[in-house]
């Protein structure tokens, strides 16, 4: 409270001070209407300090519209009327310039060191920006964001080490290792409450539509890396790249020998049976223990131990290292890799872009230049200086602060105060933020990982936020997604609870894949790939 009332006092009296002298220039602003599609945590636009100093520094006068949710099935029909403001902050898609031709504007015309600096910074100094930005026809219409503090993989997969202790077990390194400690798991009563039954040695989420299996960041798929397929964000429908060429991994070999292990482990009762059904809410309560507050999930996938185990239990568990697979042949067969998801952390297209609607499109893009400004990029993330939400310790650090709200956790107040990852920002690799604790655990815990996931080149990245497409090809690919999605969606759990044995319907299964339009979708993201390959010089 303290602290906010210093954050009050300061903020009265920079208006007081500011008062007499802008009246008269506060006349003379760029009045501005924007939308933004917002978090149902946050809080109105108009309450956050840092933004008004923006507006300020800009000289415009911003008339915001907040939306929190329902924003798809109100978006077409606004679009198709042309009832858009002159900014849209997180409101559009790619598509959304070709189905809604002339309704935004191509902004590529306008950028400039004088008008548009920091933009142009972002571009120059990390290129994949400026490639995620541009259009086949080399337009710009949405500016991205560039937060490159996140670290280079969602999923960690964790596993407690109080349990190991407890029955004498090492950390496993193999997928036999893995097997049998799974196995003692279940079967030596691992957390020691004197119940023999009630430890779920390995959880998984992978319930929900949109192909979860294969999208999921917390899915058993995360195994596959031991394969030496290598996984690159996620909701990429199980393509990955190889040696420069775009593949599925769902008629893969490997991905066949992946699921007799996977089925395998089902059949002995070392993988969790509910979670075929169990949603996110679910998957995330069994990780937090039982009743009497003791653990009953030995290893599952998370993104942080303090969000996935609550304050109670996280120090119990510690990151597997990615497993290297030996069934049935000599360690090191297989290039063990593990998701890289980097791109996908810290980068998102279209942020913000500017409606045809807009009068003044040089003081808009000044406006939203002061997004990517360094400090205000800082605050745009984790909330605003005189909000008492951040501290600039230095030129270029800044120490993220304790909630104001001591019965809220960091990551809750950072969507609560600001537009958190919702916004437009550069968050310099230069720029030192001391982190809150969840977000330093999250970046200890993937040194786990660091070395192999460093294995992947350009060649095997599959980079689908890079990769443009005609009109015509996204929608061949929707439709023939669709059906594709259908089959491999449908078969994984067969095989997995033994419904079905692998051996004898993994022929036909490849065929129905291919027969539905595989191919042809492997022809069009190649031609894609080779485009981005292109374009970074490869």
């Amino acid at each position: 409270m303290k602290r906010r009332a210093i954050a009050l006092l300061l903020s009265s009296a920079m208006v007081m001070t500011m008062f007499a002298g802008t009246t008269a220039s506060a006349e003379e602003k760029t009045k501005l209407k924007a939308l933004f599609i917002a978090h149902p945590l946050t809080q109105d636009v108009d309450d956050m300090e840092w933004v008004q100093e923006m507006e300020d520094e800009a000289n415009v006068d911003v008339e915001w519209e907040i939306i929190r949710a329902d924003w798809e099935t109100v978006k077409s029909t606004r679009f198709a009327s042309g009832d858009v403001p002159d900014l849209l902050f997180n409101c559009t898609i790619d598509s959304d310039y070709t189905t809604y031709n002339g309704l935004f504007v191509d902004v590529s015309p306008y950028l400039s060191e004088e008008l548009t600096p920091n933009i142009l910074s972002m571009f120059e100094e990390e290129p994949d920006t400026k490639v995620l930005a541009t259009t086949m026809e080399d337009k710009i219409f949405g500016i991205p964001k560039f937060q490159g503090k996140w670290p280079s993989t969602n999923t960690v997969m964790f596993i407690n080490q109080q349990w190991l202790d407890n029955l004498g077990l090492e950390m496993p390194t193999t997928c036999t290792e893995f097997k049998e400690v799974l196995t003692a798991f279940k079967e030596q009563d691992a957390n020691g409450n004197g119940d023999p039954n009630d430890e779920i040695p390995l959880d998984y989420n992978a319930y929900g539509g949109n192909n979860a299996w294969f999208n999921s960041a917390y899915s058993l798929t995360n195994l596959i890396g031991s394969l030496g397929i290598q996984l690159t964000n996620w909701g990429t429908d199980a393509y990955f790249a190889e040696d420069g060429q775009v593949k599925n991994y769902s008629v893969d070999e490997r991905y066949k020998t992946f699921m007799k292990y996977i089925a395998d482990l089902y059949a002995n009762g070392l993988i969790n049976t509910n979670a075929l059904t169990n949603d996110y809410s679910a998957f995330q309560s069994l990780s937090r223990g039982n009743e009497a507050g003791e653990p009953i999930v030995g290893c599952v996938f998370g993104w942080e131990e303090t969000d996935k185990f609550g304050p109670e239990l996280y120090s119990q568990y510690k990151p597997v290292p990615a497993l290297d697979y030996d069934i049935d042949c000599e360690p090191g067969t297989y290039d063990t890799r593990w998701r890289d998801d980097y791109t996908g952390l810290n980068m998102s297209s279209n942020r913000v872009c500017i409606s045809a609607n807009c009068e003044n499109v040089e003081a808009a893009l000044a406006f939203i230049d002061r997004f990517y400004d360094e400090t205000h990029s800082v605050e745009s993330l984790f909330g605003g200086i005189t909000d008492g939400c951040i501290e600039k310790t230095g030129e270029g650090s800044y120490k993220v602060l304790d909630p104001l709200d001591p019965d809220t956790d960091a990551g809750t107040w950072k969507w609560t105060s600001t537009f958190a990852d919702n916004g437009p920002m550069y968050i310099r690799r230069s720029s030192e933020i001391e982190m809150a604790q969840d977000m330093t655990f999250a970046l200890e815990e993937r040194e786990t990982y660091n070395d192999v996931i460093a294995k992947a080149t350009t060649q095997d990245t599959y980079p689908q936020m890079f990769m443009k497409y005609t009109e015509e090809d996204l929608n061949t690919m929707a439709i023939t997604q669709a059906n594709i999605n259908n089959i491999i969606d449908n078969q994984w759990s067969l095989w997995m609870t033994g419904e079905q044995d692998i051996d004898a319907t993994w022929d036909s299964y490849v065929e129905s894949v291919y027969a539905a339009g595989l191919q042809q979708i492997l022809d069009i993201r190649q031609a894609a790939f080779d485009n981005y390959l292109e374009t970074v010089g490869e």
